[in-house]
């Protein structure tokens, strides 16, 4: 009969309730990445504070022992092959604390080599003060001297 074939088409009711059968495929969603834990997140919080004030120590203590170098008085002459040695370990020590600095990915790009030229910078004004000091005591003496010979005269 005409009618008989769409009892056919009909799905079965018992097929329609159960579980929907699903793909052997992969989740859209498996691939991204999971969201830390608080836990996780407060330990590599910690962690880059840990490493920050590390950084922190380590760049006083060669920025003091820098400076210690350049106020010591010792003429080039008269310094002995361990101070030479001492010189040459600080500036290793100076660089090697900026490599690692400026490879840290959680600073800003070339902070370790901005933190050695900021130094060197007021160094180099320390410096001029210096040199501007002692050209001033220098024209002093001469006019000193120039002005006691023209007495004599």
């Amino acid at each position: 009969m005409p009618f008989d074939e769409e009892d056919e088409l009909e799905p079965n009711p018992i097929q329609k309730i159960g579980l929907k059968q699903i793909s052997s495929q992969k989740s859209i969603f498996e691939n991204n990445p999971k969201k830390p834990s608080v836990e996780s997140f407060d330990h590599t919080v910690k962690e880059y504070q840990n490493k920050s004030s590390n950084n922190k120590i380590r760049i006083s203590e060669l920025a003091l022992l820098f400076n210690k170098s350049m106020a010591d008085k010792t003429l080039k002459s008269n310094k002995t092959i361990f101070a030479n040695e001492i010189e040459q370990d600080l500036l290793s020590r100076m660089i090697q604390l900026a490599i690692e600095i400026n490879a840290d990915t959680s600073e800003h790009e070339g902070m370790g080599s901005l933190g050695w030229i900021t130094l060197l910078l007021k160094t180099c004004f320390s410096q001029r003060d210096k040199i501007n000091n002692l050209e001033y005591a220098i024209s002093k003496i001469e006019r000193q001297i120039n002005g006691k010979k023209d007495n004599e005269l």
